[in-house]
């Protein structure tokens, strides 16, 4: 187990692979807006597929690892809670924080995703091309914020809920979670850019 006698990290080493999905995929939409006939539509969307699914399951990798973080500090610690170190919403003020949706990139994957299928079900007669987990990442992220109340008072293990999705973390034991955590050091030390998080899942050990 790593040396983590007094405090633990808020953030394993995720935010330096972080983007802003919002950001990235207005760049899309606004391709998209300039479309003007259905067999344009048609014919860009197999096109500019394989870019949307990459900054989708790219956006949920990275949400997904927030969630196994999470779930490691609250049931690795829950005898022995540690002091959390490095939550910077700890330091908004108390007009940021009323404001702060730690949910808001994940609230809009999956409204994009609504919007692709759709046009993807009408276009081309399909759905699209979207592994399972990736909805249920989004959704479990959303929980585990509003759980957590967007982490603004997360100080210690203690303090830290967790979704549904991995509920049955409860019963792994400390030496299963630590193989968790040496995965999540290993994934980020990688040039996977946490893709390799997805393979992981709920981490079902």
């Amino acid at each position: 187990m790593r040396n983590f006698e007094t405090i633990v990290p808020f953030d394993p080493g995720y935010a330096p692979k972080a983007f802003s999905f919002i950001e990235r995929i207005q760049t899309i939409k606004d391709c998209y807006a300039q479309l003007t006939s259905n067999s344009q539509k048609k014919a860009w969307l197999p096109q500019v597929e394989p870019e949307v699914m990459k900054l989708i399951e790219l956006n949920a990798a990275f949400h997904l690892g927030c969630i196994l973080w999470g779930g490691f500090l609250a049931n690795r610690f829950k005898d022995s809670p540690k002091k959390i170190e490095g939550n910077t919403t700890l330091d908004l003020s108390e007009q940021e924080k009323q404001a702060l949706d730690c949910a808001a990139e994940a609230k809009a994957a999956l409204e994009y995703i609504k919007n692709f299928d759709r046009d993807c079900k009408y276009f081309l007669r399909r759905r699209m091309k979207i592994r399972p987990i990736i909805k249920e990442i989004y959704e479990s992220y959303i929980e585990f914020a509003e759980l957590n109340d967007n982490f603004v008072n997360t100080k210690t293990t203690a303090d830290v809920k967790t979704p549904k999705a991995i509920a049955h973390f409860k019963d792994l034991s400390n030496e299963q979670l630590d193989v968790l955590c040496e995965s999540i050091y290993m994934i980020i030390g990688t040039e996977e850019l946490l893709f390799g998080l997805l393979d992981l899942g709920f981490y079902k050990a």
